[in-house]
């Protein structure tokens, strides 16, 4: 989304905290999915990692990876979507229904 707003670009660090007992060496890149995002930061409670990995960042919203369930639980790319459709004049793509297990209720 922010992609699309153009508040980001590649050169924008992707940043994230963990901790110490949840780093890997290495994460096979063949695992990775189209959407997954790669991490140039790490910070844990004892230090800060710089990954330099060279993996690419993805470019946008996968549209064709978002069920009409999933599209349904989060607002925000509901309207985006619909946005976007209105602009271009042109139907973008969903995903394949999924199941989705349930989610927690929130108070109100």
């Amino acid at each position: 989304m922010l992609r699309y707003m153009g508040a980001i670009d590649d050169s924008t660090p992707v940043v994230t905290s963990v901790h110490d007992q949840q780093l890997v060496d290495d994460i096979q890149v063949e695992k990775l999915l189209i959407h997954d995002v790669p991490v140039d930061i790490i910070c844990t409670p004892t230090q800060v990692i710089f990954t330099n990995t060279p993996i690419p960042k993805p470019q946008g919203i996968y549209w064709d990876k978002l069920s009409p369930e999933k599209l349904g639980q989060i607002r925000i790319l509901r309207e985006l979507k619909s946005k976007i459709e209105q602009e271009t004049g042109e139907k973008l793509p969903c995903g394949p229904s999924e199941k989705l297990p349930p989610m927690a209720q929130r108070r109100r």
